[in-house]
């Protein structure tokens, strides 16, 4: 009998350990939901992909068969534990960067999402690479959705800096946003003078911040991503002289066609225009743009009224207007 009741003893001791542990698992799970749902933008590294979501609008499936290059899978480097190394890897092709990640084995995260979405992908000798070209297409039909969150204009702070040297250019230039917008602004002299004019993005929506460029009279704004400009301003406006400009713009299309943009550019008072006579057939405007010129990408393209634009990572200091050919 005490044999009996030494074994049942146990065996409540295990089930009430195994109640506990289930409870325990449970509540962090469900922890780290609710944390996760601080963050607008985030990845889960999870048991066979990658989610990457953008609040409750968007989510992308990046499986972990994916190559990141020509050595390595996404898998190779959840098992080697470089979780940080697969988002910087995701920041590579993604028009979003995402900082946030959340790195789980086991469970369920229930996710509120409109729009599940696999990644476009190709397959290359048998191995599958992420399609980057399909990936702006992707992202400017979904951007539109959740990029409208940012706070009001009213409620926004702008740095204005200086940096051509200019007595008072930096508040005229706050004075224009204000009453414009109704946005709230700092303005000062920046450390030096320079040419190039400079955007830092702290927390505002492209397309308000798109809004505030047209508004400028500068046409050369580079998005500069490392700041060492301690601020709690949403972003930071640099103003450069904008003489010795290093940016090259090229026009691709047929010879008529393409003087005419040569001539309209040239009136804007842009400068480093290269026309280039276009063989292949091309179904659109476009305006290609590296990363950091996506502003006068876009500038450009509203001033000509061309609305395509794509991300091209090879090109730095070029932005490249291809024409629609006729043939």
């Amino acid at each position: 009998m005490r044999r009996s009741n030494k074994v049942l003893l146990t065996v409540i001791s295990i089930l009430s350990i195994v109640v506990v542990l289930v409870t325990l698992f449970v509540k962090n799970i469900s922890e780290r939901n609710k944390e996760l749902g601080n963050y607008s933008k985030y990845a889960i590294i999870g048991k066979e992909n990658i989610i990457v979501v953008y609040d409750d609008k968007l989510a992308l499936k990046v499986p972990f068969e994916i190559q990141i290059d020509k050595k390595q899978t996404y898998a190779d480097l959840v098992k080697q534990k470089n979780y940080d190394k697969v988002v910087d890897s995701l920041n590579l092709i993604l028009p979003e960067k995402i900082s946030v990640y959340r790195r789980i084995k086991f469970g369920n995260v229930n996710l509120d999402i409109k729009n599940w979405i696999n990644l476009p992908e190709t397959s290359i000798d048998g191995k599958r690479y992420i399609l980057t070209s399909n990936l702006n297409a992707l992202f400017k039909e979904y951007l539109q959705i959740y990029d409208s969150r940012d706070i009001e204009f009213s409620e926004m702070i702008i740095d204005v800096l200086n940096a051509r040297g200019k007595s008072g250019y930096a508040r005229a230039t706050g004075e224009k946003l204000k009453n414009k917008f109704g946005l709230r602004y700092n303005a000062a002299n920046y450390e030096k003078l320079v040419d190039d004019s400079y955007l830092v993005i702290n927390e505002i929506s492209k397309d308000k911040l798109e809004k505030i460029v047209m508004e400028l009279d500068e046409k050369y704004f580079k998005v500069k991503k490392d700041s060492n400009m301690p601020t709690l301003a949403n972003a930071i406006v640099v103003l450069g002289k904008e003489q010795n400009i290093k940016t090259d713009i090229e026009v691709i299309g047929e010879k008529s066609d393409a003087a005419k943009i040569e001539k309209q550019l040239k009136d804007l008072e842009y400068k480093n225009i290269k026309i280039k006579n276009q063989q292949e057939k091309q179904e659109e405007a476009v305006i290609q743009h590296g990363e950091e010129d996506y502003f006068i990408a876009y500038k450009i393209g509203e001033k000509l009224g061309i609305k395509t634009l794509e991300k091209n990572d090879e090109l730095k200091d070029t932005v490249v207007i291809r024409l629609k050919n006729k043939k």
